[in-house]
């Protein structure tokens, strides 16, 4: 066999290697009746004893999650939008995170038996929301209203033209605070009459072992001076990648304040998705900002 037991175990049970190494520190996963470390290196002989896996594979594990409050600004009987402010996770990476509030959390405590697409600890979730940005999110109630706006983000990453994306039928506008240069400045100030502007590029991108390339769009609306040096930019994004905003600006010399990735460190990333517009597939136009 001659293989690393975590990439063994996310192999053959599905779930990702961060979920097995909490099973291993905790000693739920033994092998020959002995502790491990997550680097154990696997033999044909070797005997894999798991204790108490039902407790991990349960939703009832987002019991250990805090119990929060997080505003809903709309319902209806298939589906919620809610407001989810910075610091808080859209939902745990791994059973490392349960301890620190996040939005599955919320709905394991609030609202039960919502669908799932990968598995319940992503429950009811459409998208997912860097933690330093505050926004409002959708979550599904059940299963054919997640389809439904699965198939609307799914078909907004695969339109392959700018006027493809446009007609797509869900939106997200978001505003940001940019540290911007005198050269720039000056730019943004003689494209101004002509925006929007758009900055799309070709990306790699790695996930994992697999390198990609795809399309980015980013669509400048139109900005507002703050001071000499920073400016507020409204921008809707026609790509929904990870980062995307926060890497497109920084690439542009536009980081944004507070962004500790891809600008300089602030206690706070002044980024805000302020905005969410779609059709639901009842055909009722949803339009809420905060």
């Amino acid at each position: 066999l001659w293989q690393r037991i975590d990439i063994f175990l996310s192999q053959n049970l599905e779930y990702s290697r961060n979920f097995f190494h909490h099973l291993i520190e905790n000693w739920t996963i033994l092998v020959n009746n002995k502790q491990i470390k997550k680097s154990y290196i696997l033999k044909s002989w070797d005997e894999i004893s798991i204790h108490s896996l039902d407790r991990f594979l349960s939703n009832e594990i987002l019991s250990e999650t805090p119990d929060i409050d997080l505003p809903i600004k709309l319902e209806r009987q298939d589906y919620l939008v809610l407001y989810k402010p910075k610091w808080v996770l859209s939902h745990p990476w791994s059973v490392w995170d349960l301890h620190r509030p996040s939005v599955t959390g919320f709905l394991y405590h609030h609202f039960k038996q919502l669908p799932t697409i990968w598995n319940f600890i992503r429950a009811g979730l459409v998208h997912r929301l860097d933690k330093d940005t505050d926004w409002l999110m959708i979550i599904a109630k059940t299963e054919d209203w997640l389809k439904y706006f699965k198939n609307l983000f799914q078909q907004k990453s695969l339109a392959s033209t700018i006027e493809e994306k446009e007609q797509i039928l869900i939106k997200k506008f978001y505003r940001a605070e940019v540290e911007v240069s005198s050269q720039w400045k000056e730019f943004l100030e003689t494209i101004k009459e002509k925006m929007p502007f758009y900055i799309d590029e070709i990306v790699k991108t790695k996930l994992s072992h697999i390198k990609e390339f795809k399309n980015w769009i980013t669509k400048i609306l139109d900005f507002q001076n703050i001071s000499e040096n920073q400016v507020l930019l409204n921008i809707e994004i026609l790509t929904w990648r990870t980062h995307q905003i926060r890497y497109h600006l920084s690439s542009k010399w536009l980081p944004i304040k507070g962004d500790d990735l891809y600008g300089k460190w602030w206690w706070e990333m002044k980024l805000t998705a302020y905005r969410l517009w779609f059709l639901d597939n009842q055909w009722e136009e949803i339009n809420i900002s905060i």
